[in-house]
């Protein structure tokens, strides 16, 4: 099923949940930013229980896997161009693999012990497009664009 993003004339897939729903809940949703660099919450939380598993919600590869700060991050970039972002998450992947949909590709992992969650044992899950983090609630086809009307 493909839809259109934003008005930007993108293209992509829906994507499907990173985490079985039965073994998870969402917690703190996707706020954008005021600002570029302005404060937001840039992504949606997955309240999941260490070492829970976490899928590819859409085909593509292993962009990134690394420390970042105080917390390990996995990135796919989408077969449509998106990047889509875990933390903290660890995989056994390597950079450049291809990861299928629905693919498990990382796990909650313990972060180091300076990290501060922002809500309950989560990992947070972001989107980015060509233009900047988008919701991962929307390519997952949980919202959808305003329509006025007159």
């Amino acid at each position: 099923m493909l839809s259109s993003l934003g008005g930007f004339g993108l293209q992509a897939s829906v994507w499907e949940d990173p985490a079985e729903r039965a073994t998870s809940s969402w917690q703190a949703d996707f706020e954008a930013p005021k600002t570029e660099y302005g404060a937001g919450h840039r992504g949606v939380d997955l309240v999941l229980e260490t070492g829970s598993k976490i899928s590819a919600p859409a085909a593509g590869v292993l962009y990134f896997k690394g420390l970042v700060v105080d917390r390990e991050v996995v990135t796919i970039r989408t077969n449509d161009g998106y990047l889509a972002s875990f933390e903290p998450a660890c995989t056994n992947l390597e950079v450049g693999d291809r990861v299928k949909l629905g693919q498990e590709i990382a796990w909650h992992c313990k972060p180091s012990a300076s990290y501060e969650y922002h809500c309950d044992s989560c990992v947070h899950f972001s989107a980015r497009s060509a233009y900047g983090y988008i919701s991962p609630d929307y390519l997952l086809g949980n919202l959808k664009p305003s329509v006025l009307q007159g």
